[in-house]
């Protein structure tokens, strides 16, 4: 048996022969055979060192259960509460006797201002952000009611939910100047206008508290906020009531057109405005 050592000699030997004889010197004779063998080596080390790491990436401990997509675990609805609450504080600083003459004058019947309110030249400023305002915090409310505890809270679906509110309030804008125009007189129209986007404004500062409460209680505490949340909505409904009787009403006759108003332009559009909630809940 060829030793090593008689290998190398035997390679080196073949470097000297002469030239004019390539073709007849084997391939074999020419190579090292313990190269290939080393190759064969690193090819080992190189499969044991990928082993090693595929080794050390594999992950410890156990898979964690990511949050469900709930009002609790949104971090925009936590940023919107925030941007609410700012804008809440800037609405009221802009006209800081603006909410205390409507809560104190709310049950008088005025065809003018009084010379000592406190109201400033910023009450229609200040009462634009509240209506924002009052439209954000019922959009998100009824979105929270509608959604329930299913998973899957978008952004998506609260900005369809804001939209469709804001253009029913806008509707409702328009009504009362088309109906203020055919059959009332200005003041009484201005009245009544001023008068029910006041109250819309207080019921969502009294609704913003709730709605906080409604994202970030426990789940056995939800039906309390939302009877409470139904209960000041009644309050509303009625406050609207009994400030369109002041104004309208003059002889008997004139309650079954203001009960008739009611039905057909308060009660009903809230209950349509319910059904497309949860219509684009359902599609969107």
């Amino acid at each position: 048996m060829l030793q090593p050592d008689t290998i190398r000699t035997l390679h080196d030997s073949i470097k000297v022969l002469p030239k004019v004889l390539p073709k007849a010197i084997p391939d074999s004779l020419t190579t090292d055979s313990l190269a290939r063998v080393d190759s064969l080596a690193t090819a080992d080390s190189l499969h044991l060192v990928d082993s090693l790491r595929r080794i050390a990436l594999i992950p410890r401990g156990f898979i964690g259960i990511p949050h469900p997509s709930l009002p609790q675990t949104e971090s925009w609805v936590f940023a919107l509460l925030f941007i609410l609450f700012f804008l809440l504080v800037y609405a009221i600083l802009q006209s800081s006797g603006f909410l205390a003459d409507t809560v104190k004058t709310y049950f008088q019947v005025k065809e003018r201002s009084s010379i000592f309110s406190r109201a400033t030249v910023n009450d229609s400023r200040s009462r634009f952000f509240l209506i924002i305002f009052s439209v954000s915090v019922l959009s998100m409310y009824a979105y929270c009611v509608v959604h329930g505890q299913n998973a899957g809270f978008l952004f998506k679906e609260y900005a369809c939910f804001w939209a469709i509110t804001a253009i029913f309030f806008a509707l409702k804008n328009l009504i009362f100047d088309v109906m203020g125009y055919i059959f009332l007189a200005p003041v009484s129209k201005k009245m009544a206008k001023d008068s029910y986007f006041n109250v819309l404004s207080i019921l969502g500062i009294v609704m913003y508290p709730l709605l906080i409460l409604q994202i970030y209680i426990p789940y056995n505490y939800t039906n309390i906020v939302e009877t409470a949340g139904l209960v000041v909505c009644v309050i509303a409904c009625i406050l609207v009531i009994i400030k369109l009787f002041q104004i309208f009403f003059r002889k008997i006759v004139a309650s079954f057109y203001i009960l008739l108003y009611l039905c057909t332009l308060e009660f009903l559009p809230l209950f349509l405005l319910y059904q497309v909630f949860r219509f684009v809940l359902r599609s969107v």
